[in-house]
């Protein structure tokens, strides 16, 4: 019975054996770069981020139009009644109606333009560029952010399907020892025990593969709901070596020069600080030169006729006025004061975020180091352990067929086994995230990956602070 059973089990284990350590990677059609790219396309957060940014573009744009001249236009026609002293007095002199009702028609074109303003329109111009460009910044972040996520969910994806494979070849392992166990039982030539132990053993192993079904579906919906479509035989990408850093001091400097959410913080910082001197442009007086016309007919009850039938002069009222005007706020109740001290308060909030930004950034890049050494060291001991695994579980089958070993002893080094092989795999794509969550944390991982973005993306100008 255990020269059989040892053969069918050479049968099923020669077929994992001459598999690697990993498992192959499967047919090439979608890559990393290509999901990441599609995400960026389709991706909600995106869209946010980007249409925030052209909102902040035009109040750019208004902004920039307090150095243009205002120009209104108004006119109306219609019917007035009038009761006023010169129509009464018209009416005892003439001996008419007190009152008069005419046709009105006005006719006015008026032009502002603003000659000094306290500085207020440079200093808005100033604040609204740097919100654009802290909303610019936080767009690149954005796609930053999501590149590090749909990058997570490819490589979880990946290793979901292989631990499938891994565990179906296990089941199957373990269906040829217990068909054989099963045979020689049903012959009479078998242990009863033998076989109560090989089946909970292949009811561990079915449940190990309905585990693996279940995490290979939540990754694939966590894939789908990312990119918008489900994935196609991925295959298993290659981090951009040179842009990893060297060294932890490295990897700090890069993250705390570069990366775009720092950007955003610094922006901040410096819009508020405009906005603390467009407040400021209360104190000033406001000069501006006004530019006014008038076209109007019958107003007030004259139309220009006299009471005692003189000569009609026309009841129309014209215009025309060009006006240097000074306006001067002398007193306000205080507010002027008060929107300085909230623009100052705003500065330091500001500052505040940015410290805590960065010690986020410092905080992530650290953790992403940290997790990236280590898991280099770990996986040299879980490559030792699963080849150790293999020698154990060749050694154990060989001596089983010499009656050296027991049944279970060999469903027990087959099961270490596949436990090895699966807690490296494991390790191997947790030091490819970790690889990736440093780019990412040094602000480089669209660019390690070589996907470009739309030229939209770098706005209508270049403003202040902003990507260049």
């Amino acid at each position: 019975m255990k020269n059989s059973v040892s053969l069918s089990l050479k049968r099923s284990v020669a077929a994992l054996a001459v598999a690697a350590v990993l498992l192959p990677s499967t047919s090439v059609a979608q890559s990393l770069e290509q999901a990441v790219a599609t995400a960026l396309d389709t991706h909600p957060t995106i869209r946010q981020a980007f249409h925030r940014f052209k909102a902040s573009e035009e109040q750019v744009n208004q902004a920039e139009s307090g150095y243009y001249p205002s120009v209104d236009f108004d006119a109306g026609l219609g019917r007035e009644w009038t009761d006023s002293p010169s129509t009464r007095r018209d009416g005892l002199n003439a001996n008419i109606d007190d009152d008069k009702e005419l046709t009105r028609r006005e006719i006015g074109l008026s032009l502002r333009q603003v000659i000094f303003n306290g500085f207020q329109t440079a200093n808005e111009i100033n604040r609204t560029e740097f919100e654009a460009s802290a909303d610019q910044w936080a767009l690149f972040a954005s796609a930053e952010d999501i590149a590090l996520e749909v990058s997570r969910a490819y490589l979880e994806y990946l290793r979901a399907d292989k631990i499938v494979v891994l565990s179906q070849r296990n089941l199957d392992s373990h269906q040829a020892i217990y068909d054989a166990v099963k045979q020689k039982t049903d012959s009479g030539l078998g242990s009863t025990a033998d076989l109560s132990q090989v089946t909970g053993r292949l009811a561990r192993a079915h449940s190990n593969l309905i585990s693996s079904k279940n995490n290979l579906s939540d990754a694939h919906i966590t894939y789908k709901k990312l990119v918008n479509v489900a994935p196609q035989n991925s295959r298993i990408p290659v981090p951009d070596k040179a842009l990893l850093p060297d060294s932890l001091e490295q990897a700090l400097d890069t993250s705390t020069a570069y990366h775009p959410t720092l950007k955003v913080a610094g922006n901040d910082i410096n819009a508020a600080t405009a906005q603390r001197d467009s407040a400021q442009g209360n104190y000033y007086p406001q000069v501006t030169f006004d530019l006014s016309a008038g076209w109007d007919d019958n107003l007030d009850g004259t139309d220009g006729t006299s009471a005692t039938g003189g000569v009609d002069v026309g009841g129309n009222n014209d215009e025309v006025l060009a006006m240097v005007r000074v306006s001067y706020n002398l007193f306000s109740g205080g507010a002027d004061r008060a929107r300085e001290r909230e623009a100052a308060y705003n500065i330091h909030e500001s500052k505040a975020i940015q410290q805590e930004v960065y010690r986020d950034i410092v905080e992530g890049t650290t953790l992403a180091w940290n997790a990236r050494d280590f898991l280099a060291q770990q996986m040299t001991y879980l490559r030792q352990h699963v080849e150790s695994a293999i020698e154990t579980r060749n050694a154990y089958e060989d001596q089983f067929k010499l009656g050296q070993r027991t049944l279970i002893d060999v469903l027990d080094a087959e099961n270490e086994l596949f436990q090895a092989r699966r807690e490296y795999l494991t390790a191997e794509y947790d030091d490819l995230i970790a690889q990736y969550r440093l780019l990412n944390a040094t602000g480089q991982l669209l660019q390690s990956l070589r996907v470009t973005t739309p030229d939209v993306w770098l706005g209508e100008d270049r403003y202040q602070g902003g990507v260049q």
